[in-house]
């Protein structure tokens, strides 16, 4: 099931609801009759209220003393309107994901029983194909600068920082694939081998974690501003397609953080 689309659907249709609660309740609140606006010849607009009064239809100009009343009445119908269009919406979306959830093509290779399912190639590839598709084309352990300190993930890689040891294991136990220092070229034509490379499966979209772990040093803190740089000239923007973390001489890691990054940009 594309749970993206079905996720929008659904956030679409809770945002119709709430709107169409909002117009129903605005609306009793407003006076009844109806609202005529017209400009007259000196293009000044001019506004008739018609109501019933002893079942008689009577219209009458609404002074500018009392355009509290024509605003009222303007909101009133627009509510209206909204509601109208915020039930069909509502009708229309729901119809969509009853057919996400009906019309799964996702999983029809699922459904084949193993013995059919080994004889197919899938024109949807499950999760799984796309992992290994993925862990194919990005390539880690692509920085040859050489390691001064080593430490081991439960992976059993060998990353340069307990921070990065941290990030390696936390993507780890929360199943994200990843791949520790890739490659990329940026559009200057210069290459980057920033710390991490993540996958966020349920999107399919590849994103790059840096973490920058020695802030307090002026000359590290400098270099690390002229690389971010480079990364949002390259279209790497923060928050679409990089991450940052930050550390320094009294602001420890805060793993707190990460998994805040982790829930936002990669489940």
């Amino acid at each position: 099931m594309n749970l993206n689309l079905y996720e929008l659907l659904n956030q679409e249709k809770k945002t119709a609801e709430r709107l169409m609660r909002r117009a129903e309740k605005e609306m009793k609140r407003m006076p009844g009759g109806t609202l005529e606006a017209r400009l007259t010849k000196g293009k000044y607009p001019q506004y008739v209220h018609t109501s019933s009064v002893n079942g008689k239809r009577v219209s009458k100009y609404i002074s500018k003393k009392n355009l509290k009343l024509a605003r009222q009445l303007a909101q009133r119908d627009y509510d209206r309107d909204l509601m109208r269009a915020a039930v069909q919406l509502t009708e229309a979306l729901e119809t969509a994901s009853k057919a996400i959830r009906e019309y799964d093509l996702e999983a029809i290779y699922q459904k084949e029983k193993n013995i059919r399912r080994n004889l197919i190639t899938p024109l949807i590839p499950t999760d799984e194909m796309f992992i290994e598709q993925w862990y194919e084309e990005h390539h880690g352990a692509q920085n040859s600068l050489p390691m001064t300190n080593s430490y081991t993930t439960i992976r059993g890689e060998t990353v340069r920082s307990k921070s990065e040891k941290m990030i390696a294991d936390a993507y780890h136990l929360a199943g994200i694939p990843y791949v520790y220092e890739p490659s990329v070229c940026l559009a200057n034509g210069h290459g980057r081998r920033p710390d991490f490379a993540v996958l966020n499966v349920r999107l399919r979209k590849t994103m790059y974690h840096e973490h920058f772990g020695m802030m307090d040093d002026d000359e590290y803190r400098q270099h690390a501003i002229l690389k971010m740089r480079e990364y949002n000239r390259s279209g790497y923007r923060a928050g679409e397609v990089m991450l940052y973390t930050f550390e320094g001489e009294g602001i420890p890691f805060d793993q707190d953080e990460l998994d805040e990054l982790i829930r936002a940009f990669l489940m």
